[in-house]
């Protein structure tokens, strides 16, 4: 959905347009994608700006390192030191407006789907029924830490990629995204293999005979585990491990391991 635009002052227009509330323009985008009611707004994590003040001064200093160098006579050094100076400016330059930028995101759970919100930015809205969602990494429960990185897509062309490092409480919305995203599209996918039909995860598909990657098939009976630990799909066929794809080019990772476990416990037991 387009961002609509600002209405204009007075009868005719005055060429003075005025700022819609964001909220408003999310509540707009939810009314568009039929979300239904909200439930929870995160908002940006806070932001340390230790790397940006590191890099000042790593620039302050270089940068009276090449005005010394000037005044002693040496100009040619001074203006290397000066130009080898200017990296750590650019980074914090880079890093400062990526912060302010941050500082202005919101992410909006509904009902029926979320929203997600950038400086400088359209809002995208996505719907759990048709989202894609892809996890950089899973966690399990051995995880010490665990990083949430996730992108979005939609059947409209909506895309948004995020990470903890720019919303708050990321195990909360992380957690809550993957379990409306799966808690409503798995039933879809277990009906169509109930039906004979493949449910494709980019380049596996799954189906009541056996996973197929690419030009393999693999029966179900011959799998052994499937293993995911090393943010690769990994299945151990006949007692050899084989790699199949990155966990991050699985759409849907949770319901693709869900359909998987199901149909393969019982072939091999």
């Amino acid at each position: 959905m387009t961002t609509p635009s600002m209405p204009e002052d007075g009868e005719g227009g005055t060429g003075v347009r005025r700022a819609i509330p964001l909220s408003q323009l999310i509540h707009l985008m939810a009314e568009y994608e039929k979300l239904g009611t909200h439930r929870q707004t995160f908002l940006p994590a806070p932001v340390s700006d230790t790397f940006v003040r590191g890099c000042g001064i790593v620039a302050g200093g270089l940068a009276a390192v090449g005005v010394i160098c000037a005044a002693v006579g040496s100009f040619a050094g001074g203006v290397a030191v000066g130009v080898v100076a200017l990296l750590p400016a650019t980074l914090a330059s880079v890093r400062g407006r990526q912060n302010q930028q941050n500082r202005s995101a919101r992410l909006d759970l509904f009902d029926h789907g979320m929203t997600v919100y950038r400086s400088g930015e359209q809002i995208a809205g996505f719907r759990w029924d048709t989202a894609e969602v892809r996890q950089q990494v899973i966690p399990f429960q051995n995880t010490s830490r665990v990083e949430y990185s996730l992108e979005m897509s939609g059947p409209n062309g909506a895309h948004a990629a995020f990470d903890d490092t720019e919303f708050a409480d990321a195990r909360e919305w992380g957690r809550a995204i993957q379990s409306a995203v799966t808690g409503t599209q798995l039933p879809r996918a277990v009906l169509k293999i109930d039906n004979g039909e493949t449910v494709h995860f980019g380049d596996i598909g799954l189906d009541l005979v056996a996973l197929s990657f690419r030009n393999q098939v693999y029966p179900w009976d011959r799998i052994q585990l499937i293993d995911a630990r090393s943010g690769l799909v990994r299945i151990k066929v006949d007692g050899t491990w084989i790699s199949l794809t990155p966990v991050a080019a699985i759409p849907n990772f949770y319901i693709f391991n869900e359909l998987a476990e199901r149909l393969r416990l019982p072939a091999t037991t």
